[in-house]
């Protein structure tokens, strides 16, 4: 993995970030969205927000972890956003009719966010980070904002309940972490 280091340089421009981890991050959105649409909105909402925030970047984390981090938030709240907008009957019919277009996802895809769901949003910031980034505990610590023993009870307490949540026969899991 290459990541640059976070007490070099200052933030760059908002274009060369984009040209540098735009990929990354449009990336993430889509596994975390699971619409190729939808990643793309979302992508451009990362870097609108990375630049609004630039003046909030201390350089604790690199360049590629700080953007992650925005992604990962922006998109679990888009995911959190849309289910209340379903639970309340708030659906708009070009959304049904964007994801009826969209290619059936996998199983793997459709069983990830369903265990994420059984997760509060910092847990599942640093399961994203920890398992789809390959980011250290050290790294997931300093994104999330935990220790990093926290983070490691944390992310065996995530183990341990995908492992239930994946059990056939087990009772499903209701309540979050």
């Amino acid at each position: 993995m290459d990541r640059d280091d976070p007490a070099a340089a200052p933030l760059p421009s908002l274009e060369a970030l984009y040209a540098q981890y735009g990929f990354a991050v449009h990336a993430r959105c889509r596994y975390l969205l699971g619409d190729e649409d939808a990643a793309w909105d979302a992508t451009q909402e990362v870097f609108l927000k990375a630049e609004r925030g630039r003046r909030g970047f201390e350089g604790r984390a690199s360049h590629h972890t700080w953007l992650m981090r925005i992604a990962t938030h922006h998109c679990l709240n888009q995911i959190r956003a849309r289910k209340v907008r379903v639970g309340r009957g708030q659906v708009d019919v070009a959304d049904l009719d964007r994801h009826a277009a969209q290619p059936a996802t996998s199983e793997t895809a459709v069983a990830v966010r369903g265990i994420l769901d059984l997760f509060d949003t910092q847990t599942q910031a640093l399961a994203v980070h920890y398992y789809v980034d390959e980011m250290s505990q050290e790294e997931v610590a300093v994104a999330v904002g935990l220790s990093v023993p926290t983070v490691r009870k944390r992310l065996r307490q995530f183990v341990e309940r995908a492992r239930r949540a994946l059990t056939p026969g087990a009772a499903p899991a209701r309540r979050k972490l």
